[in-house]
């Protein structure tokens, strides 16, 4: 039995996604320096999916906030933002305390998440926040953030 079109390149996205993946891990794995990381990992995602911007909160535990670093887009000219969110409240913060992903579908009908008030003043419509973690700990959450 032979593969239709629709079956080969059914193939051809997973072995492209499969791949992307393994370059994510590649960057993780190469880089101690985070701005470095941030931006090789914003190029890898991009071959994953779109997204507006991508935001990796690390937990500050002395202060007990989200640090949020945000790389805007892929490329040596991207902007990286750097502020905190309080852990209570905000997406990501639900996320790293439970360990758990979230999905903001509408941030204009969001209600769950009080801190996610404070952007939408930004041109954002959708949030996908996964954990990040090590098997010795919780380090924080991955935001994608979509148009």
């Amino acid at each position: 039995m032979t593969d239709t079109g629709a079956e080969i390149a059914a193939q051809s996205l997973k072995s492209q996604q499969y791949l992307a993946l393994l370059g994510v891990a590649k960057s993780i794995a190469s880089h101690r320096n985070l701005t470095d990381l941030f931006q090789e990992l914003a190029c890898q995602l991009h071959n994953l999916f779109e997204f507006r911007d991508i935001g990796i909160l690390l937990h500050d535990e002395s202060r007990n906030v989200m640090r949020v670093h945000i790389l805007e887009s892929c490329g040596p000219d991207s902007t990286q933002a750097t502020f905190e969110v309080p852990v209570e409240g905000s997406v990501a913060g639900s996320v790293w305390l439970n360990q758990t992903p979230a999905v903001v579908a509408d941030l204009d009908d969001e209600t769950r998440f009080p801190a996610a008030r404070n952007i939408r003043d930004y041109p954002l419509k959708s949030i996908c926040s996964l954990p990040l973690t090590t098997a010795q700990r919780r380090l924080g959450a991955l935001n994608c953030c979509l148009m």
